[in-house]
């Protein structure tokens, strides 16, 4: 087996982690990226990668809008080391900018937070 000059040692330790799927790349049932899988590979875990992914962006846009509504709750105007984290969290729970502004819209409405805010003001 011939290895490149950039192997040390010709061990798996030298491959990347199998583990790891770039942002956007399709995974299939076994976590491997779909597009190493061979032709003959049903489609059926496809389409459960393509669910899966689906679930957790799900799951991203839950937490990114339970931070929004706890900042909002906190107090009505975000400061700069929030606007900062927030910033980071859009980018690690992979949110766009569509997705933000419909989620901090929902925030802006929720009674709930507006309650609060009110019953803060008159603290």
């Amino acid at each position: 087996m011939d290895y490149e000059s950039f192997d040390s040692s010709g061990t798996d330790d030298d491959l990347p982690p199998s583990h790891r799927v770039a942002r956007g790349g399709r995974v299939a049932g076994n976590g491997r990226p779909s597009s190493l899988l061979p032709p003959s590979y049903p489609k059926m875990y496809d389409e459960v990668a393509v669910d899966m992914e689906a679930q957790i962006h799900q799951i991203e846009k839950e937490a990114y809008i339970s931070i929004l509504r706890a900042f909002k709750a906190q107090a009505d105007a975000i400061t700069w080391e929030k606007e900062s984290l927030i910033t980071e969290l859009r980018k690690e729970l992979r949110v766009s900018n569509e997705e933000h502004r419909e989620l901090l819209g929902r925030v802006n409405a929720d009674d709930t937070i507006r309650r609060i805010r009110r019953e803060a003001k008159n603290l």
